[in-house]
């Protein structure tokens, strides 16, 4: 229970503006893509921002609403071509979401452009925020220079008076300090008079309400069910959702809660052990003094070294064990996802529950964390972007990818896996993420459900087209009817639990020199030296990484690392993450406990 943060709102007609404004409040210059074209911005884009311009001993947060172009009333659908009426249809749903914004909002910051002078709609919208009783003030925006001096005075029949009026141009900065400072002195106020009040109510989805411990991006090729994903693990109609590919344009973020119970100190203290500056030297120094038979096993074998007549490489047996090891995975994962899809299904009571728990308050705060998700745009292939803002939203959506420890892959189960997909997969892998795929839809597959057996085909087709992903979660859902939800937010715990797992050092290494001396191979320019590994550790999560100490660290074939990686994810639990391997020399390691030990 605290005193909330003042919300406020960016409404007017389409390109007036109110993204340049938004990121100008919000002090970045591309939270929201801007051009000079109608409709870029569609969805409701929240963000928090600090204001101190008028008192710098008394900071305030607000929360800052831009939506898109806005028309009072529903215009028609109709249009010359395919691109006209899908226009039509978003301004539609933008102006649903407009509403929303301005019932939420303390004050609504109505902007207009100064060029175009007063329009019937400026007018109408004016009336309507009015009649929602909410404070308003005009924003008079690209006012660029002298030149148009005198040209806001048509303004005041929309009936503002002087104290509700701001010029100013966004583009170049001006007037922006002074509308700053204004809001700065009305937040001040609001927060005189604000009643004590709980926060999680009013601003669902917007701020987080306990320790973040992931960020999660939905991604995927257009009209995957993304944004419809989002609005039901948010609980709220945040992102536009329509049957037109690329309805998404900017990426949507919010924050959802989920219950850890007792388990979720264990990720704070995961957290806390990678933060050691002197980690190596105590996993190092821990492991000799617990596992002395092991620890001097590994020393004999490493300074042993079999000398042989070969240059080569010694590989016989290793395809056929690798083949192995992928069969093994394949049938794990197809087994888990026969489980998720000839399962019983949702039922009616146990979707309630989960509205329930999602209802709660969080009364028992260690035992709840946040997960940060972004709804990013769908994308296509290169050859099909002919624009600018789609450019932009692919970039962006890329970044997305970038910045998330999670990933959740949408795909229509409707119209199968792509070549596309597969690329993007790979991006997102590349990247460090791990990866869940979801295969949307489900719900219009009836016909391919006829019986278990078509079921099973259905699902082995699936895996067979994306082999590499053995070790990923496959799980069919339907996110407009909330099927297959509850469990997949069982995997997103377990993957992040996972991602931020210490694997310990015995355990570790034991099962390295293992896996070594089951198939030893000789590197090229080793002189006929067998690949040993002296000692191996775990030396970061998120997602984990593994660092071996060899006798050589150079030239190591793909497939042994291949190799490698099956061999650790069939010892410990790695599901739905990549694997990290870094190889050094057992001379860097003697180097680097001299230079810690100092």
């Amino acid at each position: 229970m605290q005193k909330r943060s003042m919300i406020i709102s960016l409404i007017g007609r389409p390109n007036v503006g109110k993204s340049s404004i938004f990121n100008r409040l919000m002090k970045k210059q591309h939270k929201a893509i801007t051009h000079d074209m109608p409709g870029v911005t569609r969805d409701r884009h929240y963000g928090i921002t600090s204001f101190n311009d008028k008192d710098e001993d008394r900071p305030l947060d607000a929360i800052l609403v831009d939506t898109g172009g806005f028309y009072p009333t529903q215009v028609d659908e109709s249009g010359k071509n395919d691109q006209e009426v899908n226009a039509n249809k978003f301004f539609n749903i933008m102006t649903d979401h407009a509403h929303q914004a301005i019932e939420e909002s303390d004050l609504v910051l109505f902007v207009v452009d100064v060029r175009e002078g007063v329009l019937p709609f400026d007018k109408t919208i004016a009336n309507y925020i009015r009649k929602q009783k909410k404070k308003m003030w005009l924003v008079v925006n690209k006012y660029d220079s002298e030149s148009q001096s005198g040209d806001e005075y048509s303004f005041y029949e929309l009936g503002v008076n002087d104290d509700e009026m701001f010029v100013t141009s966004a583009a170049h900065g001006r007037g922006m300090e002074t509308l700053r400072e204004n809001i700065h002195e009305e937040m001040m106020r609001f927060d005189d008079s604000a009643d004590v009040m709980n926060i999680t109510a009013l601003q669902k989805g917007v701020t987080p309400r306990e320790n973040v411990v992931a960020k999660l991006a939905l991604i995927g090729a257009p009209n995957a069910g993304k944004s419809t994903l989002l609005n039901q693990l948010l609980g709220s109609e945040r992102a536009l959702v329509s049957d037109i590919a690329g309805t998404t344009v900017d990426p949507i973020d919010g924050y959802f809660d989920i219950y850890l119970g007792d388990d979720a100190r264990k990720l704070d203290q995961a957290k806390e052990h990678f933060k050691n500056d002197n980690l190596l030297q105590s996993q190092y120094e821990d492991f000799k003094k617990n596992n002395p038979d092991l620890y001097n096993e590994l020393v004999s074998s490493y300074d042993v070294e079999e000398e042989l007549d070969t240059d080569s490489y010694e590989l016989e047996g290793l395809e056929d064990v690798m083949l192995e090891q992928d069969e093994q995975l394949d049938e794990t994962s197809a087994n888990r996802m026969e489980a998720q899809v000839f399962g019983e299904e949702t039922t009616g009571e146990e979707v309630e529950q989960e509205l329930v728990e999602d209802e709660q308050e969080v009364s028992e705060g260690s035992f709840w964390r946040s997960i940060h998700i972004v709804d990013t745009a769908g994308i296509r292939k290169q050859k099909k972007i002919d624009d600018f803002v789609e450019s932009q939203s692919v970039y962006r959506s890329l970044r997305s990818i970038a910045d998330s420890d999670i990933c959740i892959y949408m795909i229509d189960a409707t119209k199968g896996v792509s070549h596309q997909d597969k690329r993007l997969l790979d991006i997102a892998i590349e990247k460090g993420a791990s990866v869940i795929v979801c295969l949307n839809k489900v719900d219009l597959m009836g016909d391919k459900f006829r019986d278990q057996e078509s079921r099973k085909e259905w699902l082995l087709d699936i895996r067979d087209k994306l082999p590499w992903l053995n070790y990923c979660d496959i799980i069919p859902i339907s996110a407009k009817h909330k099927r297959g939800l509850k469990r997949l937010k069982k995997i997103l715990t377990k993957t992040i639990f996972i991602r931020r797992q210490n694997i310990a050092t015995g355990a570790l290494n034991r099962f390295v020199f293992e896996l070594i001396e089951r198939h030893p191979i000789i590197l090229k320019g080793s002189r006929g030296k067998r690949f040993r590994v002296k000692y191996a550790s775990q030396i970061k999560a998120n997602p984990p990484t593994f660092l071996f100490y060899t006798n050589k660290s150079r030239g190591i074939p793909e497939n042994y690392r291949r190799y490698l990686k099956n061999g650790l994810r069939g010892a410990f639990p790695l599901d739905n993450t990549p694997i990290h391997l870094i190889f050094r020399t057992g001379t860097d390691l003697q180097k680097r406990m001299k230079k810690v030990s100092k």
